[in-house]
């Protein structure tokens, strides 16, 4: 028998469809990730190459070499890359970085993919290497390195150690070999415990990504899933909904009533906090649940572990990467030969530029707290923007509240327990008509192209 969640213990789907709206039947990157979630960018190659200027600057290292593709997966990836191909992209990024000008330090590096550990251990150190060459430490902030159970070795570990990587985050999205095989994923679950217990003992944060709406997958074996990775000695497990768009065949896998429709999605998503709970995680950010108390070799590190990459500065190389520099966000050609070409010939490898307004700029400080597990101080909105939150968003504010999705407690507003469960649609109230606009016309046509089967979102009263 499939066990959700015991809270909510009612929801009136009805009630917070009106005000939120349906969940997307195909999206990219989740309504609290702005402007990702509304990538309205201007395209032009040969945009000039920005030089951030600055004291404190995050740095992003996008690998994008993987063996095989996920159907689940819409990122930018390179499969079967040679070592000469391997090559010659890790000189790129490097050239990429001289764009950085001496003075700048270093506030937190993510290297991401793709797989950066499908990098022979050499190539990775190399580029770990020019980046603290680069720029100097400035803070206390953990860096992190993203890796898969298939090619984690000991020698990727030991670079990881020898260059002050404190957390490594790895993607094992389920551990039942028939919910992996409908997704085309490769690794084992004897994998994945020689991974992890490989990353604990050497003393890093590990953090595990699961998945939840992948095709065949149940309530009870999620639940089993989060148990085995925190026996395994996990200190952080992140999880997702499963996302779909015309870049994704997992679309075409799933049955009717697989498909996250709002009260699937809310089902979800108390099972996955319920089973945190269970566990003895408490939640870090709303879809990301920290061990507590946590003890070993990497207690401090789990303990100071936060995640600014979305505040400040960030520059970032690399094929598809995306910089976000003085309010303005600048993305790479994605395509590997292109952006390879580029760069080689002293070009610029920006391919579409975003520019913030000022309406967006608050949206992405309501997106970075409410959006991302904080509480929303009215006093720091005022002193940020000079305005109170309520000119901006009266009516959202009002509608939320009236829902039951939001609350004040002493001068600032928190999601409550239901607004917890859908925190990203919440954040999606906030955003301005014409973006909301722009992003039901390109549904739909994603949907189109993706051949996706549409069917109404649920409004009966639920109860899980």
């Amino acid at each position: 028998m499939t066990r959700t969640a015991s809270y909510p213990e009612t929801l009136d789907l009805t009630r917070v469809l009106t005000v939120l709206g349906p969940a997307a039947a195909v999206s990219y990157a989740p309504p609290n990730i702005y402007p990702m979630s509304a990538p309205r960018f201007t395209a032009g190659s040969g945009v000039e190459r920005p030089h951030p200027v600055g004291r404190d600057l995050g740095i992003y290292v996008h690998i994008p070499f993987c063996s095989y593709h996920c159907t689940f997966c819409f990122y930018a990836t390179k499969i079967g890359a040679d070592l000469t191909q391997k090559r010659r992209y890790i000189d790129s990024l490097i050239t990429e970085l001289d764009w950085v000008r001496e003075g700048s330090v270093l506030t937190q590096l993510y290297v991401g993919g793709g797989t950066p550990t499908a990098l022979p251990p050499g190539l990775l150190a190399r580029i770990l290497e020019a980046v603290f060459e680069k720029m100097a430490s400035g803070s206390r902030h953990v860096h992190t390195v993203e890796a898969s159970p298939e090619t984690l070795t000991p020698e990727h570990v030991a670079v990881l150690q020898s260059h002050g990587i404190g957390r490594v985050s790895m993607g094992v999205q389920s551990l039942n070999d028939g919910v992996l095989d409908t997704v085309r994923r490769r690794h084992t679950r004897e994998m994945v415990e020689a991974s992890c217990r490989l990353l604990v003992e050497a003393g890093l944060m590990v953090n595990i990504d699961l998945i939840y709406g992948l095709p065949g997958q149940t309530h009870d074996g999620f639940r089993r899933d989060f148990e085995a990775i925190a026996g395994l000695g996990a200190q952080s497990i992140t999880t997702y909904n499963l996302r779909v768009n015309e870049r994704t065949p997992v679309a075409r896998s799933l049955a009717d009533d697989e498909r996250l429709d709002l009260a699937n999605l809310v089902r979800w998503r108390s099972t996955v906090a319920s089973a945190a709970r269970e566990l003895g995680f408490v939640p870090k950010r709303w879809h990301t649940f920290h061990r507590h108390p946590v003890e070993g070799p990497a207690a401090e590190v789990v303990r100071n572990f936060e995640d600014v990459t979305g505040h400040g500065n960030q520059f970032s190389v690399g094929m598809s990467a995306r910089s976000r520099l003085d309010n303005v966000v600048f993305r790479n050609h994605a395509g590997f030969e292109t952006y390879l070409e580029r760069v080689e010939t002293g070009r610029s490898p920006v391919e579409e530029t975003l520019a913030l307004s000022e309406h967006e700029r608050k949206l992405r400080f309501l997106a970075l707290t409410l959006g991302d597990g904080e509480v929303l101080p009215r006093t720091a909105y005022e002193e940020e923007f000079g305005c109170s939150l309520e000119s901006d968003f009266a009516e959202a504010l009002t509608r939320l509240s009236e829902a039951g999705l939001i609350q004040e407690q002493r001068g600032s507003i928190s999601l409550t327990e239901t607004g917890q469960l859908l925190y990203d649609l919440v954040t999606r109230t906030f955003y301005p008509e014409t973006v909301r606009r722009w992003m039901e016309e390109r549904q739909s046509l994603a949907a189109v192209s993706a051949n996706l089967r549409s069917r109404p979102q649920q409004t009966e009263h639920f109860r899980p």
